[in-house]
């Protein structure tokens, strides 16, 4: 059995708005020329008590959104951002705001989630997402978020017996991985007894395309399961 990501895991909970990813991306756009002056923004709900309003700025990103709902991508300029949420079924509670940062040719996945600290609270964990350019040919990048607070640690194994991804911990983010494109049945297993988790089959990653994994908990069952949108960078306008 081979473990591709072993050791390719970045830690993200150090760096809550990830201003040290962000400054090393705007560096590397100014170096090789970019002055692109927008990025990308969208919300997936994984805070399992009730539906949600998110509001950025005098922007309405969300309305009523669901456990598991993910908005469409809104254009921002790079900037720091006042978010606010409310309970969806009642406007005038105001359950968490924050600052968030964005900075200059990315896109990013706003995932509300529990904070780990305190899971009566919320947070707002910030996944901005990586284009490979080198990725050609019949591959694919995939990359894997834990925003599952009850999850037992798991891994994320192909029908092969290939491990993709272990020990991302809730709050985390894997490293892009590159793999053979094509269709995969996928198994979260649990690192400690080695029993499914979950079983999904027919994910069909195509060629040249970013995806990002996102392990969550369903509404009512808590049980888990796997959240995989297309990626921004496949087709948003960026440098």
């Amino acid at each position: 059995m081979s473990s591709i990501n072993e050791n390719n895991r970045m830690d993200y909970s150090k760096y809550p708005y990830f201003n040290g990813y962000l400054d090393y991306y705007n560096n590397v756009a100014m170096q090789g020329g970019c002055r692109c002056k927008k990025s990308y923004f969208r919300i997936l709900n994984a805070y399992a008590d009730k539906p949600i309003d998110i509001q950025v700025n005098e922007i309405l990103m969300a309305e009523d959104l669901k456990i598991g709902g993910l908005t469409k991508y809104v254009k921002f300029e790079p900037g720091t951002y006042h978010v606010k949420i409310y309970d969806a079924l009642d406007s005038k509670n105001l359950i968490f705001e924050t600052n968030l940062k964005m900075g200059r040719n990315l896109a990013y996945t706003g995932v509300v989630t529990r904070d780990d600290d305190d899971p009566e609270d919320i947070s707002i964990l910030m996944v901005p997402e990586e284009k490979e350019n080198s990725i050609k040919g019949k591959m694919s990048s995939v990359r894997l978020t834990n925003i599952a607070l009850n999850a037992p640690e798991m891994e994320l194994v192909a029908q092969d017996g290939t491990v993709l991804f272990s020990h991302v911990a809730y709050g985390d983010a894997s490293g892009n991985i590159a793999i053979p494109s094509g269709i995969y049945t996928l198994y979260l297993r649990n690192i400690n007894t080695k029993n499914n988790v979950l079983k999904l089959p027919y994910v069909d990653f195509a060629p040249r395309m970013h995806y990002n994994l996102f392990i969550a908990e369903k509404e009512e069952s808590k049980d888990i399961q796997l959240i995989i949108p297309e990626d921004g960078v496949n087709y948003l306008e960026l440098c």
